[in-house]
């Protein structure tokens, strides 16, 4: 095969492109901090940081969900504690009440105390979280006016509007959490709303037997309360490692995506060192062939 200057010119001009374009791309390496700056450049590259990038706007959306359960099983576990303070109010009054020394007119107006203490239990049993009753069960919203989960009747009773279902959010990959204690279980089954409406009755009527039964009653809600308040304790903390778990997570990939995709600037600026060198001497081989004439191969 014949070999022309022509030929040989070309091959110079192609060689030293292909540096100029390699220092350029290690150049734009250094100054973004990427290692490539369209998918051309390392496409298999690309293909891990797009799926890592994924995984952790997942593991991101997984801590939000598991920030938002934490406000709700707080402002349950807030309500609840709440509740717990009226009982032992009301069973303080029962214990006064229960005294053979109180007469009517003194139970009636501890009957009175009985009944805002009711008000406040069912007011406590409608606390939300933003636009949203906690103690619903997943009916967390779209009451009509002037109704809610707990409604206080004229007679004494309440009346639960709530539903009894679970409320879970996603906090991993395939696994869901349940965050919410809905009203029956936390208000109703626990006997809260009976025992202070039997307190209040037997106060009204004078009925020191009454009152006594009453009394066992508040005693049983209040220790049934007390496992409710640590039955979302435990669910808090569960919801903590979960968040834990979530972050570790998220830092991990945090981690292999740098190691993908950004510049390791120490090598690289070994590489664009070495580049250069390869370059001038490119430059000066290219010089010496192309100063070549017809005269030099007489000499």
């Amino acid at each position: 095969m014949r070999i022309t200057m022509n030929t040989i010119f070309d091959q110079i001009n192609l060689d030293l492109s292909r540096l100029v374009e390699k220092q350029a791309k290690t150049n734009a390496s250094i100054s973004s901090g990427k290692i490539y700056r369209r998918p051309s450049d390392e496409p298999v590259a690309l293909t891990h940081a797009l799926n890592i990038r994924s995984a952790i706007a997942d593991s991101r959306q997984y801590s939000r969900n598991i920030q938002y359960g934490q406000g709700w099983v707080r402002a349950t576990e807030s309500a609840l504690t709440q509740v717990q303070d009226r009982m032992l109010r009301a069973k303080a009054l029962a214990t006064q009440g229960a005294n053979d020394s109180l007469g009517a007119g003194d139970r009636q107006a501890l009957a009175q105390e009985v009944r805002r203490l009711m008000e406040e239990v069912v007011a406590l049993g409608n606390t939300k979280m933003g636009d949203r009753y906690v103690l619903a069960g997943t009916k967390t919203k779209g009451y009509a006016s002037g109704e809610a989960p707990f409604v206080l009747n004229g007679d004494g009773t309440v009346t639960y509007n709530g539903n009894r279902e679970e409320l879970r959010l996603t906090v991993a990959d395939g696994l869901q959490q349940k965050i919410n204690l809905d009203g029956h279980e936390a208000l109703v089954q626990t006997g809260v709303f009976d025992a202070l409406d039997l307190l209040y009755d037997g106060l009204q009527s004078n009925s020191q037997a009454d009152i006594e039964v009453a009394l066992g009653d508040i005693d049983n809600a209040i220790g049934l309360l007390n496992n409710k308040i640590a039955g979302i304790g435990a669910m808090e903390n569960t919801l903590s490692n979960k968040e834990e778990m979530a972050q570790t997570l998220e830092n991990t990939d945090r981690e292999r995506l740098a190691d993908i995709e950004e510049t390791d600037i120490i090598e690289a600026v070994t590489d664009l060192k070495a580049q250069e060198t390869a370059y001038q001497a490119a430059l000066a081989s290219a010089s010496r062939v192309m100063n070549l004439s017809l005269v030099d191969y007489i000499r």
